[in-house]
């Protein structure tokens, strides 16, 4: 089975024609580290916002809940932006990097 990369790049390669993309096998490697990366900086984001959601539940208000619930969703869809962004302008500088 291929992976979400090799399938990109099959795709990106079937649009650019002769102009093929190759990684290295380096280049790969720090693609899938930044990925588990980042992977591993939004989860631990996740648990934390989680417990925040946990205790306010037990110590707000409940007219006050869907709010509180409501800002930490927001907070987690900024940090889920932030960190997509990071992770695929370092992804992109990789793939860009034909020292590698």
């Amino acid at each position: 089975m291929k992976s979400a990369l090799e399938l990109a790049m099959e795709r990106a390669n079937a649009s650019l024609g002769d102009q093929k993309i190759q990684l290295t096998a380096q280049q790969k490697e720090a693609i899938e580290e930044v990925k588990r990366t980042y992977q591993a900086k939004l989860a631990e984001q996740e648990i934390a916002l989680q417990a925040k959601l946990n205790d306010m539940d037990l110590q707000a208000d409940p007219r006050h809940r869907a709010e509180a619930h409501r800002q930490v969703e927001q907070e987690l869809n900024r940090l889920r932006e932030t960190y997509n962004a990071e992770r695929d302008a370092k992804i992109q500088a990789i793939r860009d990097d034909q020292s590698a």
